[in-house]
């Protein structure tokens, strides 16, 4: 950041315009202290300050002098003469800097030592910078500004993102809101003879991804699961927007696809340009024993029999949802009776780099299935341990999402 040098006489306080609308904070009412032997140089520098506007200046005349308000008032910026008797600056600078109270202080070291290798030691003690002797006003003034500028717009950004944090952490905890209850997820176990297991992580951004079930009637539920493009505020909002629509659009039981329908028509309104949602929405009928879906592009649902050999990776064709108005969707109606399982995700299953650096993808994780099903305890936990193989598996932190939910129908429904 380029500071430009100005008058004394004509200098004020209040913010710099720097180009592009961007005002650098108010420096001048940060505490300023000058160690100094010389009292003709503290008066000086006093001068100066004062004159461009700082209202906290103080003064030591020595350096144990110096070191001691230091420790005790912690000054926003230190000038600090290193050429003093009894206590030198260098040995000020070193004890300073040996306080981790000190680690972010500027100091500016005055010398009239003006050969490279001093200057380099006094940089390797921890000078912040350094000004020649006979002092130059205008240089003293521009590197004052300019490293407590520095460290108000760090100390601003540091609050900032502190902040945001707890925005975000705010906002994933409403992102953990709106997934389905333990008592609602037990209500539908136990209504339909089913054992569903599920697992959310949340990436370290704001994501798009949801899932739910709820009961439609004695026989059927539905279950579904959302992906909503790009990571962030953005995304979350969508989820909230789409949970609205939910909320007051009930599913067609026995047609998804025209469920689907309804929804993308409604977020192609709702949703910027751009953005779009990958969603597979099911139903599942327990008197029939069949399960009927529709997708929206989202991953491929895993649907069959671990005894059977009939689990396999199922049709996820379809547009995703906000992309186009009037689109038409397609239901797949299979079999789904004792013990038949359904297994859905999110894309963070299939498009995870791993630690060695190749990239998870739809045979990768087919793969995981057929050798849990292999294992003597086939049909129990595949869930658990799935995912515990997912993660030893990928890179962290993992940048996106990570949803699965494991639904399995009694072995005597």
């Amino acid at each position: 950041m380029e500071i430009q040098r100005s008058q004394i006489a004509s200098d004020a306080p209040g913010g710099q315009d720097h180009g592009g609308g961007f005002e650098v904070p108010d420096c001048h009412s940060c505490s300023i202290l000058v160690i100094d032997d010389e009292g003709l140089i503290r008066t000086l520098i006093g001068h100066v300050l004062t004159s461009a506007g700082f209202t906290d200046v103080d003064f030591a005349a020595d350096g144990q002098a110096g070191l001691d308000k230091a420790m005790e008032t912690h000054p926003d910026l230190i000038i600090l003469d290193l050429n003093m008797p009894g206590l030198d600056g260098v040995t000020v600078l070193t004890r300073l800097r040996a306080d981790g109270r000190f680690d972010e202080t500027p100091i500016i070291v005055e010398t009239a030592n003006n050969s490279t290798e001093a200057r380099n030691d006094v940089l390797r003690l921890g000078a912040t910078n350094i000004v020649s002797k006979p002092l130059d006003a205008g240089i003293l003034l521009d590197r004052v500004r300019l490293h407590l500028e520095k460290n108000l717009m760090m100390e601003s950004l540091k609050k900032y993102h502190d902040r945001v944090e707890q925005e975000l952490e705010s906002a994933r905890g409403m992102q953990m809101q709106l997934l389905p209850p333990a008592a609602e997820i037990e209500e539908v176990e136990h209504a339909y003879g089913v054992r569903l297991d599920w697992h959310f992580q949340p990436s370290s951004e704001l994501g798009g991804d949801w899932w739910g079930v709820h009961a439609i009637d004695d026989d059927r539920f539905a279950i579904f699961v959302v992906d909503f493009s790009g990571h962030g505020v953005g995304a979350a909002i969508n989820t909230f927007r789409l949970h609205t629509v939910m909320a007051e659009v009930k599913p067609l039981a026995a047609r998804p696809s025209q469920y689907l329908e309804v929804l993308n028509d409604l977020l192609v309104d709702l949703i910027p340009r751009g953005q779009f949602a990958t969603m597979l929405h099911a139903t599942i009928d327990v008197a029939t024993h069949t399960i009927t879906y529709a997708s929206a592009g989202h991953t491929a649902p895993v649907i069959g029999n671990f005894a059977a050999g009939t689990l396999a990776m199922r049709d996820r064709s379809g547009l995703p949802l906000g992309i186009k108005a009037n689109t038409e969707y397609t239901d797949h109606e299979l079999p789904f009776g004792a013990d038949d399982c359904l297994f859905l995700y999110s894309d963070a299953l299939i498009e995870s780099p791993g630690t060695d650096g190749t990239e998870l993808d739809d045979p990768m994780l087919m793969g995981w299935i057929n050798d849990y099903a292999a294992l003597p305890d086939e049909g129990t936990g595949c869930l658990q341990w799935l995912m515990d193989r997912f993660y030893g598996y990928a890179a962290t932190p993992i940048p996106d999402d990570v949803t699965a939910i494991w639904v399995q129908r009694n072995a005597d429904p």
